[in-house]
């Protein structure tokens, strides 16, 4: 008799244990899974707040800009545009059918573009308020580098077309090296205009 008692016992001890290890490890992967389960919950709420961000940070760097303002940033950019066209067709003519005559009217042509593209820039300049100062400062910085830097182009340019026989070869230098200069111009003020808004 004491031994079923004892037999019977271990058995329901057995059981017992076998039972509770068996709770307890689903206890453990429910609580594996829900934690996964936040976490991607969170991982994902998280990078949509982030793309949200990205967005509002776009949304912050339209700045308003008067009809003004806009028509002289895209008058700037034209004026740059012509200017490239004008020193690509020097940067292209053949050794042969260099002219010093034309290039030296090319030149003059040049230069009247860049007096009036360096006034409409001024004006731009000029009227910007404070808070669009601030916004600007990287592309302001960049064309006032670039300003320096055309200016001196061009007087190489002329110094190049000072001799009664100047050589093509420098001078098709020059021009494109004016060119490329344009090509930063022409993105600086596109820069400008796509971060403005009426």
């Amino acid at each position: 008799m004491m031994k079923k008692v004892a037999v019977l016992f271990s058995i329901i001890l057995l059981a017992a244990a076998t039972a509770l290890a068996g709770g307890g490890g689903g206890g453990q992967g429910q609580g594996q899974g829900s934690g996964q389960g936040k976490g991607q919950g969170q991982g994902q709420q998280q990078g949509q707040g982030d793309t949200q961000a990205g967005r509002g940070d776009m949304d912050q760097q339209r700045i308003h800009a008067t009809k003004e303002q806009r028509d002289q940033i895209r008058t700037c950019s034209k004026q740059a545009d012509e200017i490239g066209k004008q020193v690509r067709k020097m940067a292209q003519t053949s050794d042969k059918k260099f002219n010093a005559d034309e290039a030296q009217q090319q030149r003059d042509r040049i230069q009247t573009q860049l007096r009036v593209m360096e006034q409409e820039h001024e004006r731009l300049m000029n009227g910007l308020d404070p808070n669009q100062q601030q916004t600007f400062k990287e592309q302001i910085q960049n064309m006032n580098r670039l300003r320096q830097q055309t200016r001196s182009e061009f007087q190489q340019m002329n110094s190049e077309l000072e001799p009664a026989n100047p050589n093509a070869a420098r001078i098709k230098e020059r021009a494109r090296e004016m060119e490329q200069t344009m090509k930063d111009w022409s993105k600086e003020y596109q820069t400008l205009h796509s971060q403005t808004q009426d």
